[in-house]
């Protein structure tokens, strides 16, 4: 029953949030032996009227189909196991205060006050469960009409799995590649990439990227992993930081408790052997003697500033964490004590 109510209740199933010129499709699954979900439509392709068109469809029946089902569970929540269970515990609770305001009574001490109030409030049960039970069974009519309001303008042969799993076919042909995936988490595109996560053997999701032609450039093999972004593509979210100001797309990415930097063929740049602590994105920044990004050494817990290939360049630094400033060419460690290159 709570799975159908919140079925229902999520009604976005497609997401049209476009990154670049890259449209994100995430389909709700048809049934559970469906595990295809999402694609990616080329804004900028011969086919994308007909495949947003089509993906529209799907999302609009799928809607349909989860309203069908809630209907049909408010028809039939009064014989629901869940209902009757609520029900019976109910009489149970009605039935448990009576036994405790009649132990009540038979205290010694009562008072006459405190005696007539007692009773009273025994006397009364009866009429407040008979109370409670009318509330109830005119909530359970009222959403049993309800339901059958919604099931006359539903017609459940719209939204059939046959029907669901051929367009959802239909729309393969004009995402990336000509397939969906099946994936636990999808981002949208950043220059030129989408994050993508599976999960392993423990149920933990890990991570890797599609490329532009809709196909697992990067496997699924780190913890977590940041965008491709760069000076070209970056925001002004705390969490979208430009990695590189020269446009090279490397990213940071996550093993354990331990980070460092791949390019866009997967090869690892600056070795995966920093600390993940304060700071869970390398960030590096010019300045007039190369570029650097601060990181933490496993080892000592002691930062430093490391060079594009992942070498020390000045270490260490008596700080939690050091702040640079792309502008000035300086970082600032925390004390706000001025480390200038």
């Amino acid at each position: 029953m709570k799975r159908l109510i919140a079925s229902a209740l999520l009604l976005v199933a497609l997401n049209v949030m476009a990154q670049e010129r890259y449209v994100t499709l995430r389909l709700e699954p048809v049934n559970e032996a469906d595990t295809l979900n999402v694609g990616w439509i080329d804004t900028q392709s011969p086919g994308r009227d007909r495949g947003l068109a089509l993906a529209r469809t799907y999302a609009d029946l799928i809607n349909k189909r989860a309203q069908y089902r809630l209907a049909l569970a408010q028809i039939d929540m009064a014989g629901n196991d869940e209902v009757s269970q609520a029900l019976g515990e109910m009489d149970t609770y009605w039935e448990e205060l009576r036994k405790t305001y009649t132990q009540m009574l038979q205290q010694e001490g009562l008072g006459a006050e405190e005696r007539k109030e007692i009773e009273q409030m025994l006397a009364d049960i009866d009429k407040n469960k008979a109370e409670t039970q009318r509330q109830i069974q005119g909530q359970l009519a009222y959403n049993a009409n309800e339901g059958q309001a919604a099931l006359a303008g539903l017609d459940p042969s719209e939204f059939t799995d046959e029907r669901l799993l051929k367009i959802k076919n239909s729309i393969q042909k004009y995402v990336l590649g000509g397939r969906l995936w099946g994936f636990d988490e999808v981002r949208d595109f950043r220059n030129g990439f989408a994050a993508v996560a599976r999960k392993d053997r423990n149920g933990d999701k890990i991570w890797g990227f599609v490329n532009r032609a809709g196909k697992l450039a990067i496997p699924c093999r780190w913890n977590d992993v940041f965008n491709f972004n760069n000076q070209r593509y970056y925001s002004t979210s705390v969490w979208d930081r430009p990695e590189d100001e020269d446009d090279r797309p490397w990213t940071t990415v996550r093993s354990g408790n331990s980070i460092g930097m791949i390019d866009s063929t997967g090869f690892v740049r600056i070795p995966v052997r920093f600390s993940w602590n304060y700071r869970p994105q390398l960030v590096f920044i010019k300045t007039a003697k190369g570029e650097f990004a601060a990181a933490l050494d496993p080892k000592t817990h002691e930062w430093g500033l490391i060079d594009r290939s992942g070498n020390w360049f000045k270490q260490p630094f008596s700080a939690e964490e050091i702040e640079g400033d792309r502008d000035a060419g300086v970082f600032l460690d925390s004390s706000g004590n001025i480390i200038k290159l």
